[in-house]
């Protein structure tokens, strides 16, 4: 059931001009890895709990569950519990030194993956002008002279990805409007 961490490729790197490529595959290698590590950047680290055997004694406002202490922990706790730091270390070693400085206070894959998101994504002001400019593409969208056919399909799929990532599907009237 336990994967060896040790076990990976070199991360991608990320890069702003290829954002949404590297947010794709970043998830895809993180879970490949092991399957509760996207659980990482989605939810947080995993905090292993254990009965409070002493919340009669503490009162009413004792917790039922308390932080099970690092000496206690079983080695797939520890394990489980270490992910987060795994999954830093592969964020962390997809940056260069200009970003790795804006997210080197974070204490958490989430905290890494959240500003990342703010940096690649943008604003709503920056995400709605990569959509305009997604949508002038798309509407002057055209073979372009001794184009092979495959290229052209490429090229098409690609701006369809594009949309795509800004949430924007052409419709099927705009769709045959660039088959014709």
């Amino acid at each position: 059931m336990e994967r060896e961490h040790s076990n990976r490729s070199r991360p991608l790197a990320f890069n702003l001009s290829k954002f949404d490529d590297w947010k794709v595959r970043t998830q895809a290698h993180l879970s490949a890895i092991h399957d509760e590590m996207w659980d990482m950047i989605s939810e947080g680290p995993i905090i292993v709990m254990m009965v409070n055997t002493q919340a009669a004694a503490q009162g009413v406002d004792a917790e039922a569950m308390i932080l099970k202490p690092k000496s206690q922990l079983t080695s797939d706790e520890k394990n489980r519990a270490n992910l987060d730091n795994v999954t830093q270390d592969i964020l962390y070693k997809s940056l260069d030194d200009s970003l790795f400085s804006r997210v080197r206070k974070c204490t958490t894959a989430n905290q890494i993956w959240n500003t990342l998101m703010s940096l690649g994504e943008g604003d709503e002001q920056e995400k709605d002008n990569k959509l305009t400019v997604a949508m002038k593409k798309f509407e002057d969208f055209k073979m372009l002279p001794n184009e092979a056919i495959t290229d052209i399909e490429l090229r098409f799929t690609k701006h369809m990805g594009d949309l795509s990532d800004f949430g924007k599907e052409p419709t099927e009237k705009e769709m045959n409007l660039k088959i014709l």
